[in-house]
């Protein structure tokens, strides 16, 4: 497998998974590249594209991670506003769900985007979080309870239909 094609089945996975923690174009832009450059280093070998995907979504929180512990960070002021975030997760019309799930507290926002917009089991995200699987599900309700909340508050309709936020 070469290096193009990976990068085409995962970018978008990189960079989603970056902005869910940074919440920032550029940052995330930045930390996409240097997840790539990790895997460049590394030259891991993966078992199967799921193997694959769960490096990279590991990867990239962790880099994230200790990106927002670095003293810099901490000290900085960001000059960006938090951009729409329409744009970043594929397929949604309306940004008004990514909105509010950018202002959950970060297990949930990572917990929904696995759930959701990756679409793996509470097992797999379990094994790739390293969580319990019933602290996943109970996280889980409790992110969608929130969610369903934050957005009724802002008047958007919440039938399950509509926000598709059933398991």
């Amino acid at each position: 497998m070469n290096f193009e094609d990976i990068y085409r089945r995962n970018i978008d996975t990189v960079y989603a998974t970056a902005f869910l923690h940074l919440k920032n174009k550029s940052d995330a832009e930045d930390a996409a590249q240097t997840v790539f450059m990790k895997y460049l280093a590394a030259s891991p070998d993966f078992t199967d594209e799921n193997h694959e995907k769960a490096w990279f979504i590991l990867t990239t929180r962790n880099h994230c991670r200790n990106t927002l512990k670095h003293w810099w960070n901490r000290l900085r002021t960001d000059t960006e506003n938090e951009e729409s975030c329409v744009s970043v997760f594929a397929g949604e019309k309306d940004g008004d769900l990514t909105e509010t799930l950018m202002t959950l507290p970060e297990k949930y926002r990572e917990l929904i985007y696995l759930y959701y917009y990756e679409e793996y089991s509470v097992k797999e995200i379990s094994h790739i979080t390293g969580k319990n699987e019933s602290t996943i599900r109970t996280q889980l309700a409790r992110a969608r309870e929130k969610l369903k909340k934050k957005l009724e508050r802002k008047g958007v309709c919440c039938e399950r239909s509509e926000v598709n936020l059933n398991v």
